[in-house]
């Protein structure tokens, strides 16, 4: 099994790492010097027509909108928590809220329908 050496950049930032060849039993590969974690970047939803979709999967904590609701572009529409944190959903484009698929509480898929925008 050999250990190969790699110099690599991420964000201008320069970090040695150990890579061992896959399907050892060896232990995985590890970086040195990390330092602090990088910031987490919000999502965007994923859109699909007219429907606003989980970007990530986790539990929706509260739906801001309800049936019938003219939404602008921006909007926040509900809240998602992910990896113990909270994300604005928002509203892509105008519309009006067709049908909401989804409660406070529940837990949801990556990508599964969440709003529907008309």
């Amino acid at each position: 099994m050999t250990t190969r050496k790699f110099k690599i950049k991420i964000n201008g930032k320069q970090f040695e790492a150990e890579v061992e060849e896959i399907g050892t039993s060896s232990p995985p590969a590890t970086l040195t010097g990390l330092g602090s974690p990088v910031p987490v970047v919000n999502q965007p939803v994923v859109v699909s027509g007219n429907t606003i979709n989980a970007p990530m999967p986790g539990k929706i904590i509260s739906v801001k909108v309800s049936k019938g609701q003219l939404v602008q572009a921006g909007d926040v529409v509900l809240i998602l928590e992910a990896m113990k944190m909270e994300q604005e959903i928002k509203n892509p484009s105008v519309g009006t809220v067709a049908d909401i698929l989804v409660n406070a509480g529940d837990i949801v898929k990556k990508e599964q329908v969440l709003i529907i925008i008309c």
